[in-house]
């Protein structure tokens, strides 16, 4: 191997893999494996990149699940409905007397209550002062009894215990009510323990119309309900 630059013999290369200095000009020399060698280092950024593509993943997977419950949710309920519209005895009637199966069905013309709360002493507090003021309620303990009460009979405002205990959560309540379309426009209020601030969180953040802390007794949710009967 000779020089570039000068032509001067380099002689043979015992280490191809280095810097050499020409004797006759003194130039150094890369030779072509080390100019060609380059680093094999991992990216900085492939790791971070990693963990945001899992926990991008994780969300997507919550939220699958979210959407499947709210549909299996649905589902139910308009499996509800549709046996309100249903003859007794379980026969269906004929086409030209069909009942429309998902027509909202109230008691009379009275206005009526539904009250989900899972605390005994509040409920049963709430259902005697509703008695006393003369309106009509039904009362339930769990999500899932109150969710065939509602499809049973639709009520005028729904009350609810935003921290309900048991499979269906209140915040679950909240949304199958206001994913039905016959149910959308019921009023709901949060007759709750959970400390929500205010009515702006109760309607942004919960998705309910009202707040009425159960610090405030029954008496004040008894005066929220009916000047929600007075609005409607």
């Amino acid at each position: 191997m000779n020089c570039p630059r000068c032509k001067t013999p380099l002689g043979t290369l015992t280490d191809p893999d280095k810097i050499v200095t020409c004797g006759g000009c003194g130039a150094r020399l890369v030779t072509r494996t080390s100019r060609t060698k380059q680093p094999t280092t991992a990216s900085p950024a492939s790791a971070p990149a990693a963990d945001a593509s899992a926990s991008l993943a994780e969300t997507l997977e919550a939220l699958v699940r979210e959407v499947r419950a709210l549909r299996q949710g649905q589902e139910r309920v308009l499996a509800l409905l549709e046996s309100r519209g249903r003859r007794p005895g379980g026969g269906d009637a004929d086409e030209d007397e069909q009942v429309p199966t998902l027509a909202p069905i109230r008691a009379g013309s009275r206005k009526s209550v539904v009250l989900i709360d899972d605390d005994p002493a509040t409920r049963e507090a709430a259902v005697a002062e509703l008695k006393q003021a003369d309106v009509p309620v039904r009362a339930f303990a769990d999500g899932n009894g109150a969710i065939s009460g509602i499809a049973e009979q639709k009520p005028d405002v729904i009350v609810l215990e935003l921290g309900l205990d048991g499979q269906m959560a209140g915040k679950d309540v909240i949304n199958m009510i206001k994913a039905t379309m016959e149910w959308v426009d019921i009023p709901i209020v949060l007759w709750t323990r959970m400390g929500v601030a205010n009515q702006k969180e109760a309607r942004l953040v919960h998705g309910a119309d009202e707040i009425v802390p159960k610090a405030a007794g029954p008496g004040a949710l008894v005066g929220r309900i009916i000047n929600i009967f007075r609005r409607s």
